[in-house]
């Protein structure tokens, strides 16, 4: 237990060391909730499960050129030693700008006494980190600017590549969790030169602290029912210097661990509603829908997101999957092959 402390602190003030300038957020997706790796690496393999998922969102219909975001993911657990592994392939482009980065993620965990002598399903802590490699690009046909002749405005489709890593550390048990992490944590600037002209993009450190509940409530209508049906209170809470803190706040209803549907409001003024369901063992689909409940809304438009999912196999002991058995290894009888 002490190996342990010693590996959470260092991690912590490993974390609290990175300095930053300004800020380049990250591609934004509601299903977080679901894919949570992707904001803390130590989430990864917290849910016990094998999947490969894909994703798609649409930002700010209401607006040329907007945001399309499009990501295809894998996760796996290794029960045996308690490590999760996995990544994510992501597509952004926005404009005249654009970036595809390739991430993997490990995550060890370590489960607590009360765990291994049965009183929890999950009883855990876990550490996490991600390696990046991406690639910027800026289409200089597309940018717009009042000067048509100003020599110093890059021309050229041009592009830049930059490693990136990061970090979490993360707590959950059958009822809560919470984590921390720092998924963009090399700050620099991304310089596209055309001759004289020069173009740049800010990246800066992300910080993030997420937090939720899982509570059981009872049937209505009868004291024993084979159904159950949870609630589950989430957050998310963003910040990057030279941007304003952002808070996301989720509740979610799931029933017998197939449906889940959810509503939430972030505080930078967005209206958040999810739903998702489970089929045929293996599958899941989700949809996301967000819009602006500002001034802003009639000129921003409204966000649309989907994700479909194939589980290969799931313990059942985590948040929001069932049980999924995966492939087994059938046996050979020798005598018969022979």
């Amino acid at each position: 237990m002490k190996k342990t402390l010693h590996i959470i602190l260092l991690s912590i003030c490993f974390f609290f060391s990175i300095v930053q300038l300004s800020a380049q957020q990250l591609p934004m997706l509601s299903e977080y909730t679901y894919n949570g790796f992707q904001l803390n690496p130590a989430m990864m393999g917290w849910e016990g499960i094998t999947s490969l998922s894909l994703g798609y969102r649409h930002q700010w219909t209401g607006m040329p050129n907007a945001p399309r975001t499009a990501n295809l993911a894998f996760r796996h657990f290794d029960e045996d030693n308690n490590m999760g592994y996995g990544g994510y392939f992501v597509h952004d482009k926005t404009g005249p700008t654009a970036f595809t980065g390739v991430t993997l993620n490990y995550a060890y965990h370590i489960p607590f006494k009360s765990e291994k002598n049965g009183e929890w399903k999950r009883n855990r802590i876990s550490i996490g980190l991600s390696l990046s490699a991406l690639s910027y690009r800026l289409k200089g046909a597309d940018l717009r600017y009042q000067d048509l002749d100003d020599p110093l405005i890059v021309s050229n489709n041009e592009s830049q590549f930059m490693p990136d890593a990061g970090a979490g550390i993360y707590y959950y048990n059958d009822l809560y969790f919470v984590g921390f992490s720092v998924p963009q944590m090399i700050s620099m600037k991304v310089k596209f030169n055309d001759d004289l002209a020069l173009s740049t993009i800010r990246r800066i450190a992300h910080f993030y602290v997420n937090g939720g509940a899982k509570f059981k409530i009872q049937n209505l209508y009868t004291k024993k029912s084979e159904h159950k049906h949870y609630i589950q209170p989430t957050f998310w809470i963003k910040y990057a210097p030279v941007s304003p803190l952002n808070i996301n706040v989720n509740m979610h209803y799931l029933y017998d661990d197939l449906l889940s549907a959810g509503i939430g409001f972030s505080s930078d003024g967005t209206f958040i509603a999810d739903f998702s369901i489970y089929f045929l063992k293996n599958y899941r689909l989700g949809y996301a829908f967000s819009s602006a409940v500002n001034k802003l809304s009639p000129q921003l438009g409204t966000n649309h997101e989907i994700m479909f999912a194939y589980i290969f196999q799931s313990s059942g002991k985590g948040w929001f999957v069932p049980k999924v058995e995966g492939f087994k290894k059938t046996k050979v009888n020798k005598e018969v092959m022979n």
